[in-house]
């Protein structure tokens, strides 16, 4: 990232919200969108490429999740339910 992140109100980031995304999209600069007395972050305005890389690294965790889950059930240490009966016990 290029420089420090930045903090704006609702109304600011509102006020900017193009400016800001162009911000994000070519320089590299995060803005976090803060609201209320205290200015609690409650959303930001990132460059593409952080956001990729976050669901990157989720999709790699799912993965390692699921690989763990089926040695589990290969091994005979997990339960397996069927569909059919999960949806019969939620009454489905």
């Amino acid at each position: 990232m290029s420089t420090e992140p930045r903090e704006l109100s609702v109304a600011d980031a509102r006020d900017h919200f193009s400016q800001r995304v162009n911000r994000a999209a070519f320089g590299d600069e995060i803005t976090y969108v803060t609201r209320g007395r205290k200015h609690e972050r409650v959303a930001a305005i990132v460059p593409i490429e952080l956001i990729e890389a976050y669901e990157e690294l989720l999709d790699q965790q799912d993965g390692r999740v699921a690989h763990q889950r089926l040695e589990e059930i290969r091994s005979g240490d997990a339960e397996v339910v069927s569909a059919e009966d999960v949806a019969k016990e939620l009454e489905l």
